[in-house]
């Protein structure tokens, strides 16, 4: 076989694949948007559908109540198919002791955005320091999600339990989990998931390991191809995706389809506050850090001044998901101010190489080569 045949083969091969993950979800292009709590909402879930791809739209800070809303309104929006993601609860509790150290370290920054002390009486309704609303009421929430029948369901941070799984099945509802590493594709293959979304190096955070540490950083030229044969499932590439070529590369290297993260902050449909889309015109990989500080877990983000102020307290982070208790009202209290200097602004490596402004002409540039 000549090179030029083989290369033909490979990407007959990928335009199958592509069309037959497209086909059993009832969707036209291979595209999905990342499920970017904070940024991306109804609006951006029902734009992506509607141009033809898969919207997601993250409900794991949602109400049994809300889930119900937001999906009717993202049906008032779009007939098209769509999916709903949710973390998986962490197994650990945490206590304010835990965060004491920290929460002595922001406070003076808490005061200033007219936040409680975390040892005052009115802590309880702005620090969830056990996680319990998101624990207690997962079983609350994944009742709603599967009333509202989407196309299909997005585990981050771990993959469905049998009981869960079986009520997607039984439903109708497909079933797709996120990976980081090769191990965890393999772990979802072996709990019966319908596709896998790999979650590169590439990607801003936080990382959604569940098997290897966060700091297994694998890209998605490895990852994509050694996931794609050892499954044998539709994989998703998701990490840094900008471009219609390096979409098609995914796909003849065996992704059935892309997600889109950061190249969408910058559209009319994002949520991302209007420091976080500037950003993207003058961003660098200069200007981009790692860090658990945020979440315990790690997160390619843009560096700021509270970065570089808490440095020394990060070494000393209890695990995941500890760390939102106080970061997440504060860095969210800070985004409704216009407080940049501690905003949290959560970038993928295809910063400031895409500047598309609405939803429907990423997903139908990025797809261009691969239908």
């Amino acid at each position: 076989m000549t090179e030029t045949s083989a290369a033909q083969t490979a990407l007959t091969a990928a335009h199958a694949r592509i069309a037959d993950f497209c086909g059993r979800l009832g969707i036209a292009l291979p595209v999905m948007n990342a499920p970017m709590t904070g940024v991306a909402g109804v609006a951006m879930a029902a734009a992506v559908s509607e141009a033809g791809g898969l919207g997601v739209l993250p409900v794991g800070r949602m109400t049994p109540g809300e889930i119900t809303q937001a999906v009717a309104q993202i049906r008032a929006l779009t007939e098209k198919p769509f999916a709903l993601s949710i973390r998986i609860p962490p197994k650990v509790k945490h206590s304010p002791e835990d965060l004491r150290v920290l929460a002595e370290g922001v406070s003076a920054v808490m005061e200033d955005l007219g936040l409680p002390a975390t040892d005052s009486p009115d802590a309880a309704g702005h620090y969830d320091f056990a996680c319990a609303n998101e624990g207690e009421s997962f079983a609350a929430r994944f009742a709603a999600i599967v009333a509202a029948r989407p196309a299909a369901v997005l585990s981050t941070a771990g993959g469905f339990r049998e009981p869960e799984a079986e009520a997607l099945e039984a439903a109708g509802i497909l079933n797709f989990g996120t990976a980081t590493t090769l191990r965890e594709a393999k772990v979802l293959r072996a709990a019966g998931v319908d596709a896998i979304v790999l979650q590169g190096s590439e990607a801003g955070g936080p990382r959604s390991n569940f098997e290897d540490a966060d700091d297994v950083m694998t890209g998605l030229a490895a990852l994509v191809p050694q996931a794609a044969r050892a499954t044998g499932l539709p994989v998703i590439a998701a990490g840094g995706v900008f471009d219609p070529a390096q979409a098609l590369g995914l796909a003849v290297a065996g992704a059935s389809g892309v997600m889109l993260g950061t190249a969408l902050l910058g559209t009319k449909e994002s949520l991302a506050t209007p420091y976080a889309k500037q950003a993207l015109t003058w961003v660098s990989a200069g200007n981009l850090t790692l860090t658990r500080l945020y979440s315990g877990r790690l997160e390619r983000v843009l560096r700021s001044p509270l970065l570089d102020a808490l440095a020394d307290y990060v070494p000393g982070l209890p695990a995941w998901p500890a760390p939102e208790a106080v970061m997440g009202p504060l860095t969210e209290a800070a985004a409704r101010q216009g407080r940049e200097e501690l905003e949290a602004v959560r970038l993928g490596e295809s910063a400031g190489r895409s500047l598309d402004r609405d939803c429907a002409g990423a997903v139908k540039r990025i797809a261009s080569l691969l239908v």
